[in-house]
């Protein structure tokens, strides 16, 4: 019998220590487990934090790339931040802030930047050094659509005269028809200049119309003291020279 107890306590015993060495095998698995979980998230986190960094340091070196860029081919275009803005339809404000690196244009705004300078949106953003924009032609072009408008305009005023020469042959002082395509003329290239050219070719316009339409004027209509209108005209002159002159100073304190 006392050797019976005696089996059964050492037999209890040995499932006792097995037991525990099942337990301490999973605690020590579960302690592993927890272990590579933490480790992955460590790693996810770290990978994360990795992605953010090279992120934020490809924008900033875009915003510099495209700051660098925007400005040497605005000068060596001859522009001014506030002649940029003003093509674009941005505040001079903004282009500075491009220019700075402290923003962003956005690709609308590249593009057309891009067409202005003559290059590639891959030149504005690249960070290889700027080079000079290839002749585009451009200025021929666009001075060939003002010659054809203007032309334009003279080809009706023809036609119109020849139409009352033919049709109203009584009528004295249908050469008039030519002396108005002059003033008719200048505001054609009013518009153009206003979209395509800088302050000179638009104070010369302006200038032109100012003066044909005084001519005109007192060529049509012959009441008493009509050479008042070249007072008037020289007045006007005068502000404009004035107007320009603010513009071209406004656009110096910019650059």
């Amino acid at each position: 019998m006392a050797l019976y107890f005696a089996a059964r306590c050492l037999y209890n015993q040995k499932q006792q220590n097995r037991a525990r060495f099942f337990i301490s095998t999973q605690s020590r698995d579960s302690q592993k487990a927890n272990f590579a979980a933490l480790f992955r998230a460590f790693l996810a986190i770290a990978k994360y934090c990795r992605l953010l960094y090279h992120i934020y340091m490809n924008d900033e070196i875009i915003k510099a790339n495209i700051a660098k860029n925007i400005s040497w081919y605005r000068k060596e275009k001859g522009m001014t931040q506030a002649g940029l803005a003003e093509i674009l339809n941005y505040s001079d404000k903004s282009v500075s802030k491009w220019e700075r690196g402290e923003g962003l244009p956005d690709i609308c705004v590249l593009a057309a930047m891009a067409e202005l300078f003559g290059v590639t949106i891959n030149d504005l953003i690249g960070s290889d050094e700027p080079k000079p924009a290839p002749p585009s032609g451009r200025t021929p072009q666009r001075l060939l659509i003002l010659l054809m408008s203007m032309g334009l305009v003279w080809l009706v005023a023809i036609v119109a005269f020849f139409a009352v020469e033919i049709f109203i042959p009584d009528l004295d002082r249908a050469w008039l028809i030519m002396m108005w395509a002059i003033p008719v003329s200048c505001i054609v290239s009013i518009v153009f200049s206003e979209l395509w050219w800088p302050l000179i070719p638009r104070l010369i316009s302006a200038s032109s119309l100012i003066w044909s339409l005084s001519c005109c004027a007192f060529l049509t209509f012959s009441p008493q003291n009509m050479y008042m209108i070249f007072i008037v005209a020289a007045v006007l002159q005068v502000l404009v020279i004035l107007w320009f002159i603010y513009l071209h100073n406004r656009r110096v304190r910019t650059v």
